[in-house]
């Protein structure tokens, strides 16, 4: 009975992982279009997929070489990459007819499959959710060539997954497990195109708690928290097939109701979402906690942006909570203007990285004993030749949501190793270091480790000459791949650092616990030097830890005379900012070469 829960259980977490990917019934993936491309080509097969197995069904979100018009699904009777996925492993058929796996599936005899070579399709949390495969319809004798060759675009295939996976903030609400606000989205943007193709309509639907405070201050924030649990399982007890739920913030929550054939079917689903949520009041720690809430609506029956649905849906609860009599939500024009932007540099960035957009400066860094000059930091610099200079603090979150860091961090590392080459080979540049950020998506993919060494070995720079600088929601999010990520780049020399130390809720146990070698002190300690008295003796606790630790400290944002003089008696190791030196780009940094700063609190703290 154990047994038969834990796989249901497994079997659930695998569909919800398939589902955060969102290629379902979406428009293919280029980047994985592509990859099937190059299998065929490599392989020398007639058709390759990227195949997700769903319950019932597999979905093509990746293929090439089946008949026009493409076939995107098949029933499971008509799939070979399920037992991929039942197995968990990878399934190398030279003749289907001699297997006795394969010999009686449907698409051996409807699709003429004859050799078949699938791997598994699995993310670091262990979900397999398909399988990347190569078909011959003749015979086939896989060489080990072949096969490693298929295992090595299966996991470029993962990473692409992995990113989609990880698009947004959050795909899925932490506390409650609904769709997070990226993958809402994606969902609202089909439900809509889906009821303009048949002639129907969808709505969004927000609402959120009346006096949900109350809660909070009289049982407790773990209360409130099992509150929003127990109110996100009566909203999905509600949906319909293609509804969707989602936490929005807080106690706010957003609906959408799909395929609505008019308003009386939609105002009977959302009067069945608001009896759900009011008919009786919920158990939260042994108490009775009745629930109110207020709802507002809006609707589309023709193409519309799903941010400017959601949009109208949050105004419409926003004008209700204030008393204003509902209407249909219009969005306002601020968040219009802020989600057009947004949706601009989302379509820019898509291969930013090919169209020499893209630039690198860098940022000296200075050890504080000796005032020598020990390495940079690489900051990236984007300008649009529409929207001009966008900030780093505006582009890189939307290309962390959507994927393109990835493309972009390879090119950031590219660049950035191959200068650090360059100033190496010079007579005073010998022992230079680079430091590098790298986004979780990237930190996740299985390949980075291999990708730096390889990117290191290419400009003749040591490993340990390169430190990969990391935030700290890798920490709080303490996914098994990071940590295993960080060692692995360990192994390679590579150093690993924590960038902004002390902007959150870092705690002591993830720095003994995670593999890190150096902490950069965010600059807000920094700036403190100037006015808080209690801050030198904050700044000594942190280097005396950080030294039992084995790691190397860098104060960032350094910016007066002041700051750098107590900054280097308070034990931290490195410094950087404005008054050692601004972040210049790659043909104005020679001269900085072999150069002495003066850190004993002179008014210039410019090298001597």
């Amino acid at each position: 009975m154990q047994q038969t829960e834990a796989r249901a259980g497994d079997e659930g977490a695998r569909l919800g992982a398939l589902r955060d990917v969102g290629l379902l019934d979406a428009e293919p993936d280029p980047a994985l279009e592509r990859l099937t491309k190059l299998a065929g080509e490599l392989l020398g097969v007639p058709i390759s997929l990227i195949s997700l197995v769903d319950a019932g069904r597999q979905y093509f979100a990746g293929a090439t070489g089946l008949s026009a018009p493409v076939q995107r699904e098949t029933p499971l009777s008509h799939s070979c990459c399920r037992h991929v996925v039942e197995r968990r492993a990878p399934l190398v058929v030279d003749d289907c007819r001699e297997s006795s796996l394969l010999a009686d599936n449907l698409a051996v005899r409807d699709f003429g499959v004859m050799a078949y070579a699938g791997m598994p399709l699995t993310l670091s949390g262990g979900e397999t959710l398909g399988a990347f495969c190569a078909i011959d319809k003749v015979p086939h004798q896989w060489s080990e060539r072949e096969v490693h060759l298929l295992e090595e675009l299966t996991a470029l295939a993962v990473d692409v997954l992995e990113a989609r996976r990880a698009a947004g903030q959050d795909l899925r609400d932490r506390l409650t497990g609904l769709a997070g606000r990226a993958l809402f989205g994606e969902l609202v943007t089909r439900a809509v195109a889906r009821a303009v193709r048949g002639e129907r309509a969808c709505a969004v639907v927000a609402f959120g708690l009346d006096g949900f405070k109350l809660v909070n201050d009289a049982l407790g924030h773990a209360a409130g928290d099992e509150l929003l649990r127990a109110v996100a399982a009566r909203v999905s007890s509600t949906l319909r097939s293609g509804d969707a739920a989602c936490r929005l913030a807080g106690d706010e929550f957003l609906v959408l109701c799909d395929a609505l054939e008019d308003d009386a079917q939609g105002a009977a689903v959302v009067a069945r979402l608001h009896s759900a949520l009011t008919h009786a009041p919920f158990e939260v720690e042994g108490h009775a906690v009745p629930v109110s809430a207020t709802v507002g609506v809006a609707t589309a029956t023709t193409v519309v942006p799903a941010d400017e649905l959601i949009d109208a849906a949050v105004d419409a609860l926003v004008r209700r909570k204030g008393g204003v009599s509902h209407e249909a939500g219009r969005p306002d024009p601020q968040r219009r203007a802020r989600a057009t932007r947004r949706l601009r540099l989302k379509h820019a960035l898509a291969g930013v990285e090919e169209r020499d957009e893209l630039a690198l400066v860098y940022q000296p860094l200075v050890d504080l004993r000796e005032g020598r000059l020990v390495g940079f930091e690489a900051l990236l610099r984007w300008t649009h030749p529409e929207l001009g200079a966008v900030r780093p603090d505006e582009f890189i979150p939307v290309a962390e949501r959507t994927g393109a860091i990835v493309p972009i961090g390879e090119w950031v590392l590219e660049r950035a190793v191959r200068d650090l080459a360059a100033w190496r080979a010079t007579p005073d540049g010998g022992e230079l270091t680079m430091s590098v950020n790298i986004a979780p998506n990237q930190l996740r993919s299985a390949t980075l480790p291999a990708r730096v060494g390889a990117v290191c070995a290419a400009n003749d720079v040591p490993a340990d000459a390169l430190t990969l600088e990391i935030t700290e929601r890798v920490l709080l999010d303490d996914r098994p791949a990071y940590a295993r990520g960080m060692a692995e780049l360990q192994q390679l020399g590579v150093r690993v650092a924590l960038d902004d130390f002390g902007t959150g809720y870092s705690a002591l146990s993830y720095l003994s616990r995670f593999p890190l070698d150096v902490l950069k002190i965010d600059r807000g300690f920094v700036a403190g030097l100037d006015v808080q008295p209690r801050a030198r003796a904050l700044l000594e606790a942190i280097t005396a830890m950080a030294a039992a630790l084995g790691l190397r400290t860098v104060g960032e944002g350094i910016e007066t005379a002041r700051q750098l003089t107590e900054l280097a008696a308070s034990g931290c190791d490195i410094g950087q900012g404005y008054h050692l030196a601004r972040p210049l780009p790659a043909q104005e940094i020679e001269p900085l070469l072999g150069q002495v700063w003066t850190t004993g609190g002179d008014d210039e703290g410019a090298p001597g």
